[in-house]
């Protein structure tokens, strides 16, 4: 891999990772018409899961005061910090059984464009159903409802399934506030993502072989600016109640995607 692609791959994760369309959607579109996606290598995973490390340090630097007062209230024995700790903890449960039993089958979607087109239409829907439920008040779920989040979150193991789309989308029908339901989100995923890489951690050496040190440190520093500028991009649309409006987009990509799947025989 060249840095060239590893710059334009960490700049897709940044910018898609934050807004509900699915990094992981656009990472494997763009590795496949890259060439990147080769049959059986673990440049592919390696590299989603090294720029999506990226992405959790820029979660915890944007969201680090959610972050610093669920850990000092936890420290201090406070019944509100631990009943939120015990919500992220029933959030994580479904993510974390789908990661671990699925995860080879997943890496075989993410080589179908097939796939990755029609579960972009299906995201777009998804989105599209939030209009009108984004004046909600409540700052946080139940715990059924953290379940519920959580197994949105399951859904996004799944490329084009966009992890902060079902998560927040699934907040916003239950009355979230829309900025709330995003701070939830993004602090619930902070496990799921660190989970991640640590299953890639037995790869290490043979991935930075791969990929290459260079385009990896490219691909990981493209990846945490734009994802910086992402959250801020994503919290205004939050508050401008537009977050539904991304549905548009995901349908024409998910349609282009399929037709350049049928251009190159159904792959």
């Amino acid at each position: 891999m060249n840095p060239i692609d590893a710059l334009i791959l960490g700049v897709v994760q940044g910018l898609t990772e934050f807004l509900p369309i699915s990094s992981d959607g656009h990472l494997a579109l763009a590795e496949n018409l890259l060439g990147l996606r080769a049959s059986g290598a673990i440049t592919g995973i390696f590299l989603d899961v090294a720029v999506h490390v990226a992405t959790l340090a820029a979660i915890l630097i944007a969201f680090r005061e959610p972050i610093i007062r669920l850990a000092t209230g936890a420290l201090k024995g406070e019944r509100r910090a631990w009943a939120d700790v015990g919500l992220y903890a029933v959030g994580s449960v479904p993510a974390a059984v789908v990661g671990f039993l699925a995860r080879h089958q997943m890496e075989n979607l993410y080589r179908s464009l097939l796939f990755i087109g029609a579960a972009f239409i299906v995201m777009g829907c998804i989105l599209w159903s939030a209009r009108g439920r984004m004046n909600g008040t409540r700052e946080r779920p139940n715990l059924w409802e953290a379940f519920a989040i959580g197994v949105g979150q399951a859904a996004a193991i799944a490329p084009a399934i966009s992890r902060s789309g079902c998560t927040i989308t699934t907040a916003l029908w239950r009355g979230m506030d829309p900025v709330r339901a995003a701070e939830f989100s993004f602090v619930l995923g902070v496990p799921a993502i660190a989970g991640a890489a640590l299953l890639e951690l037995r790869d290490l050496s043979s991935g930075i072989a791969q990929i290459g040190a260079v385009p990896l440190a490219v691909a990981f520093t493209s990846a945490f600016a734009s994802g910086l500028f992402a959250i801020d991009l994503l919290r205004r649309l939050l508050r401008a109640r537009a977050f539904h409006r991304f549905a548009p987009y995901l349908w024409v990509l998910g349609a282009t995607t399929l037709a350049i799947a049928a251009v190159r025989g159904g792959s």
